[in-house]
């Protein structure tokens, strides 16, 4: 098991890298800061093609694109790297309150930040209509991230807009993207890794 933690971290560490380079173009976008990159596209996600981390069997095993694997990671960093997105915690001055773009939420018992479908839009959409609407694909019941019970959308209140809702990690894959095994069900079927 201590191998497999070892590979999760070093993948892990990658990504996350990535993560936080990705939510830097936008937002240096957002508030009009030059950068060196066009577009989030343009930074080019860690390789993983002799990676044996089960988070890299993961992304293999099921074909995960580049909007599937930021938000698999939007739903994986607060337990990991929780920092990752304290600049979306910054006021809009001119209404005294947080950015609306940003999505998120901000929990009494939790002063961090937990990453909504609207983070997700934020960073992978920006204000392109059509990239926003192919999110709502990620979160249907017949996507691998519902059937396999990787990750899903908290189901907001009747009135609620449906991508305000938090991207929850099951405990179940935050346990095997972390550790490589799971106390909370069977092991993960078509996996490859040895704990």
């Amino acid at each position: 098991m201590k191998v497999m933690v070892k590979k999760n971290a070093e993948a892990l560490e990658q990504e996350l890298n990535w993560l936080q380079e990705i939510i830097d173009i936008r937002i240096k976008s957002f508030f009009n800061v030059e950068h060196k990159h066009l577009s989030i596209y343009d930074i080019e996600a860690p390789n993983i093609t002799n990676d044996e981390s089960f988070y890299a069997e993961v992304l293999k095993r099921d074909s995960v694109s580049v909007e599937e694997r930021i938000v698999l990671l939007l739903a994986l960093a607060p337990h990991i790297r929780p920092e990752i997105f304290d600049v979306f915690l910054v006021k809009n001055p001119l209404y005294n309150k947080k950015y609306t773009e940003f999505g998120g939420l901000n929990d009494k018992k939790y002063e961090g930040f937990i990453p909504t479908g609207e983070t997700a839009a934020f960073i992978l959409a920006d204000k392109n209509l059509e990239r926003r609407f192919h999110l709502f694909n990620l979160f249907c019941d017949e996507h691998f991230f519902s059937k396999r019970n990787i990750l899903y959308i908290v189901k907001p209140k009747n009135y609620e807009p449906y991508l305000s809702g938090a991207l929850i990690i099951s405990l179940e894959y935050l346990s095997y993207l972390t550790v490589g095994v799971s106390k909370f069900t069977a092991p993960a079927p078509n996996m490859h890794y040895q704990p």
